[in-house]
């Protein structure tokens, strides 16, 4: 209950007048449908896709600069094995020769673990160029998709916006208004109960649920003295019909 009578109907017309620019508002909003989830979701996907493509770039660029140190490392053990095998021919003993052969199979040994390494690189350069193509052509088909989305998104948006301005300055002036306890409950009430806190007496029974309610009670609500709150839904009562629009 309210102090004086004539404040309270006051206070009860202006919680009226909030659910309905509440209720208008929620209207508008989804008149843009899911299209901002769309852009908004569309925005991740690019900004990681675009990040995928740059850490694949820079995956490139060093399976080609080891490519390229590992094929110099096998130029020169290649010209390595050959200064050995010179050196068979001009060898007196057969120490020295069983050293020289040593050393050309530890060559061709350390050539061969680079030829492999060699080849793993040249199978990750082959992987990731692919995939850098498949990542541009993803950004490409979510630009494309964005932009759609964006243009559709902002000709929604200029058909509301002006009338969400003005229903928001109203709104900002009934806020204003109303003490901040008031106002606290109903938008604990309004987040609970799917955007409708304030609802009519409709054919005797509460606008939000439909229960029932008692003639008395139904008097009492519509004289506007006291503040009642549906005993089931827990929402705002008020005798105006129009008071708000919808149910749960």
């Amino acid at each position: 209950m309210f102090g004086q009578e004539d404040s309270l109907q006051q206070v009860l017309k202006q919680l009226m007048e909030l659910q309905r620019l509440d209720t208008q508002l929620k209207e508008l909003e989804s008149l843009r449908g899911d299209l901002p989830h769309q852009v908004s979701r569309l925005n991740q996907e690019l900004e990681e896709t675009e990040k995928f493509l740059e850490d694949r770039e820079e995956k490139l660029r060093v399976y080609q600069r080891e490519g390229g140190i590992v094929g110099m490392e096998i130029k020169a053990l290649e010209g390595k094995q050959k200064r050995y095998q010179a050196q068979l021919f001009e060898v007196k003993t057969n120490r020295a020769y069983d050293a020289v052969t040593h050393e050309i199979e530890a060559v061709k040994t350390d050539a061969g673990k680079k030829e492999s390494r060699l080849l793993e690189l040249m199978d990750l350069e082959e992987e990731t160029k692919k995939a850098l193509e498949e990542a541009k052509e993803e950004i490409e088909n979510l630009k494309r998709q964005l932009d759609g989305r964006s243009k559709e998104l902002r000709k929604r948006l200029e058909k509301t916006e002006k009338d969400e301005a003005a229903l928001m300055d109203k709104r900002g002036k009934i806020l204003r208004k109303l003490e901040p306890r008031l106002l606290a409950a109903y938008e604990r009430i309004r987040k609970a109960k799917n955007g409708l806190a304030v609802v009519p007496v409709v054919r005797n029974a509460c606008g939000g649920c439909f229960k029932t309610l008692p003639p008395q009670r139904i008097l009492e609500i519509r004289q506007m003295n006291h503040r009642y709150l549906c005993e089931v839904c827990g929402r705002i009562l008020l005798g105006d019909e129009d008071a708000s629009g919808g149910a749960e």
